[in-house]
């Protein structure tokens, strides 16, 4: 991003393709605190008046069971003797690589086609909700995928009378899935829990006898909730800080019906690189490839033979989810809706945006089950109505949020999704429709996320080298910084300063509030969460609050005064020149291509 530059007009490192300025969480919170804990070695420099946002971000700060579930953040700590950039690829990448590993293997535990797996993850990798969301709906399905692999391994090899292998897959599957309620939870609950779900099912209804299954679930479960348990213990204070807050802790959703355009649009969604949606941003609009749902209910009226219940376990339980999820956003609940337990957990229109992945892991299980033969009128009936709606998502969504989208464009939509469904449907045992879809479904992402090579500015900047010699110092004498840049906020994190100014992602620390707002009279304006903490100038004025609506607490305050109420503050950082008498002028710094003064205390 400019903005993360030191000079936007010449920035260090090398980028193939242009930023977009909509995921500011991604760019100012997640890789910043990854960032920061590749800098400080244990946990990131978040903001100290924010609780310890430990379970929202996947990091441990020194608990015995958060060291263990989060292991891919307690991975970043091997920066301290490799190269970052090599570190922050690696966390990066890790998810689609368990993706693409562990999806394909799922599907054969439970009977199906192996390469039917691998469409499934090229499905969900290559959908506009994973490339516009920068890749968070893999990280939550990824490794409760891995656990939920690795507790079917388990019980096979139980089954086969093997011990020592099985209880280490088990004791390592319990460790994954204890992190399923980690994160972004509204989607955790719509992603990672029906696969759990379903293989467990699966696990239950296998033909054989009861003692590895029990073995298998007991060892694996008893490890998920033991693990879950001192988890959630180790981040009770800032569970508590999070659920207590104004915005989001006192949200809660109902289902109702979110717009067609949205919900079937994903094929006509490369529009996104060519204007802004009108009401909302690239982000919001972006949804995983929920015609996969439609397919998926055509196939399964056209198939001759369901078999046995047992040999439909799976296929049921992820048909009972994605129907759920399916129904919370596209039927209107009402003020009922909000009191459903978890379900009012997620906004409707987050269940639309995600609920494809379901279908697409869905559609690919009824493929793999389809029988020899032409399949010739199934094949034709399925790729006209998927083909149809298609067009008709595209048209809606050309009369609502993408007015740039054209009628040749509607009809080139149409057009490769009813090839891509015929073909997978009519030639379903050959491999070239699989390649033949994965090839078009790169097409609307493309080119959504410009390709970074190693950290830029964030590390290598004169800015970054200076606050980072700054933070190390601040830490080892329990000082902080503050500032009156969101921008510099983001280097300050990503280098590890103790700051006041910054993310606050759970919820507040009161106590440490408390020494800004004594009788927390301005308690409405800073008790929020997942957000941002910023400051703003004003000597000889005294402290005041304010918030931008939702998510951000906004502090005005002199220099001084904050001193005498924060007695560790050390440093700040000023857009404009300041002389109010207890500074000491100090560095200037550069940064998003402007000045930005630094100042000590007397």
């Amino acid at each position: 991003m400019s903005t993360l530059r030191q000079d936007p007009a010449n920035p260090l490192g090398y980028q193939v393709g242009d930023s977009s300025p909509i995921r500011a969480d991604e760019y100012n919170a997640f890789s910043p605190i990854v960032l920061s804990i590749m800098a400080t070695g244990g946990a990131p420099t978040t903001s100290v008046l924010a609780a310890a946002a430990d379970l929202v971000h996947r990091y441990p700060s020194g608990g015995f069971f958060e060291t263990f579930v989060f292991f891919d953040s307690t991975l970043l700590r091997t920066a301290q003797f490799l190269p970052d950039a090599m570190v922050f690829a690696a966390h990066w990448w890790l998810p689609a690589l368990v993706l693409f590993l562990f999806l394909p293997k799922w599907f054969t535990q439970i009977g199906a086609g192996r390469r039917w797996g691998w469409l499934a993850a090229t499905l969900i990798a290559l959908s506009p909700a994973a490339s516009w969301w920068t890749m968070m709906p893999i990280q939550l399905i990824a490794y409760t995928l891995a656990g939920s692999s690795l507790l079917l391994s388990a019980y096979k090899r139980f089954a086969l009378g093997q011990r020592l292998i099985p209880v280490a897959q088990c004791i390592t599957s319990g460790i994954l899935l204890a992190g399923l309620p980690s994160f972004y939870i509204p989607w955790s609950l719509v992603l990672g829990l029906p696969l759990l779900s379903a293989s467990v099912a699966w696990i239950f209804a296998a033909r054989g006898a009861w003692r590895p299954k029990i073995m298998a679930l007991a060892t694996a479960g008893s490890v998920a909730v033991i693990f879950a348990a001192g988890m959630l213990w180790e981040n009770r204070a800032g569970i508590a800080a999070l659920l207590e807050t104004v915005y989001p802790g006192s949200r809660r959703s109902t289902g109702a019906a979110q717009p067609f355009g949205m919900l079937f649009g994903a094929p006509a969604l490369g529009s996104l690189r060519d204007m802004t949606p009108v009401g909302s941003n690239e982000s919001e609009l972006s949804t995983a490839y929920t015609i996969t749902f439609v397919l998926a209910a055509l196939l399964l009226v056209g198939l001759r033979e369901f078999g046995k219940l047992r040999d439909n376990v799976v296929l049921i339980v992820m048909s009972v989810f994605g129907l759920i999820w399916l129904a919370w956003c596209t039927v209107n609940f009402g003020d009922r809706g909000a009191a459903i337990p978890l379900l009012n957990y997620v906004q409707p229109a987050r269940a639309a945006q995600v609920c494809g992945i379901l279908g697409a892991i869905l559609v690919c299980l009824v493929l793999s089950r389809l029988q020899q033969g032409k399949n010739l009128r199934i094949a034709a009936v399925a790729g006209v109505v998927c083909g149809l709606i298609s067009a008709y998502a595209a048209s809606a969504l050309q009369q609502s949020y993408l007015p740039v989208i054209t009628q040749p464009l509607i009809l080139a939509v149409a057009a490769a999704v009813a090839l891509a469904t015929f073909c997978l449907v009519r030639f379903h045992t050959k491999l070239w429709p699989l390649i033949l879809t994965a090839a078009l479904v790169t097409l609307p992402v493309i080119d959504t996320n410009p390709l970074l090579f190693g950290l830029g500015d964030l590390r290598a900047s004169d800015t970054a080298t200076y606050l980072r010699e700054e933070g190390k110092t601040a830490a080892a004498r329990g000082e902080v910084w503050v500032s009156d840049s969101p921008a510099l906020d983001t280097v300050m994190l990503a280098n590890g300063v103790p700051s006041l100014s910054g993310v606050q992602r759970s919820g507040p620390n009161k106590a440490a509030w408390s020494k800004l707002d004594p009788e927390s009279e301005h308690a409405h304006e800073w008790n929020r969460g997942g957000g941002f903490i910023y400051f703003q100038w004003l000597p000889g004025q005294p402290v005041t609050f304010d918030n931008n609506g939702s998510d951000s607490a906004i502090v005005r305050a002199d220099p001084c005064e904050l001193k005498q109420k924060v007695p560790n503050l050390a440093g700040i950082t000023s857009l404009q020149v300041l002389t109010s008498s207890c500074l000491v002028p100090g560095r200037v710094l550069t940064w998003s291509g402007q000045t930005m003064f630094v100042y000590k205390f007397l």
